[in-house]
C-alpha cells in the first residue's frame, strides 16, 4: 500500500466515522439543538473528509478545484440551514416548556 493510497483509507475511514458518530448523536442526545448540532458538525466534517478522499485518490487539477468549490459550498450552507432551522424553532411560540427538575 503505498502512502497516498493509505491517506485515502484514512480519509474515507474518518468520513464514515464522523457520519456514523452524527448518526450516533441524532439517536442519542437529549434534545432537538444537541441533535442539530451534532448532525451539522458530523455532516460538514465527513463532507470534508470524503471530499478530501476523492481528491487524493487521482483527481485532477480541474477535479480538485471542483472539490474545493464543493467543499467551500457544504461548509457556507450546512451550518447557515442548522441555524435557520433552530431558529425558527426556537421562535415557535407552541414549543413545549422543559420538564421541571425532580428533587432528590
Amino acid at each position: 500500500m503505498t502512502p497516498r493510497e493509505a491517506a485515502v483509507l484514512l480519509c474515507a475511514l474518518g468520513a464514515v466515522a464522523m457520519f456514523g458518530l452524527a448518526t450516533v448523536g441524532l439517536f442519542r442526545l437529549p434534545d432537538f439543538y444537541a441533535r442539530a448540532h451534532a448532525v451539522s458538525k458530523g455532516d460538514t466534517l465527513g463532507t470534508l473528509f470524503a471530499v478530501v478522499a476523492v481528491g487524493l485518490a487521482g483527481a485532477s487539477i480541474s477535479e480538485i478545484a471542483k472539490l474545493t468549490f464543493l467543499v467551500a459550498f457544504v461548509f457556507a450552507t450546512t451550518p447557515t440551514a442548522t441555524h435557520a432551522i433552530v431558529r425558527a424553532d426556537s421562535t415557535d411560540a407552541d414549543r413545549p416548556s422543559p420538564p421541571e427538575a425532580e428533587d432528590p
